[in-house]
């Protein structure tokens, strides 16, 4: 199992590092099921999450752990139950999300001009 989850995350790193750029930078880890995403000023979690939810992509606003305000926003990204190909998906689906969040301003680096980009539902396989 720890081969398999050492892939998913090895995934989930590889595609965040070129679509998130700027939108969610995520917590180095090692291991684990699950990991933080810190997402950029101005776009805040519970709207992330539900935007996300709507494009069937699972993640938790962090502020549902804190009790008091946080400093910065993020988000809690499990990757060790959904299979690659979601994982790509959801990625893509959550950098449309995070993009339409933000709003205009400068383009992030390795952005495109789709309308959607990929985290996703929990998924075996």
């Amino acid at each position: 199992m720890r081969q398999l989850y050492a892939e998913r995350l090895s995934v989930l790193m590889d595609c965040a590092r070129r679509q998130l750029a700027g939108l969610l930078e995520i917590s180095p880890i090692e291991a684990g099921l699950q990991t933080v995403g810190w997402l950029a000023p101005g776009i805040a979690g519970e709207a992330a999450a539900e935007a996300a939810r709507a494009r069937k992509v699972e993640v938790v606003a962090l502020h549902r752990f804190h009790r008091a305000a946080m400093a910065r926003d993020g988000l809690q990204l499990g990757f060790a139950a959904v299979n690659p190909r979601e994982i790509r998906r959801g990625v893509d689906e959550l950098a449309g999300v995070l993009e339409r969040l933000r709003g205009p301003g400068p383009a992030r680096p390795g952005s495109s001009t789709r309308s959607t980009s990929t985290l996703s539902s929990p998924r075996r396989g």
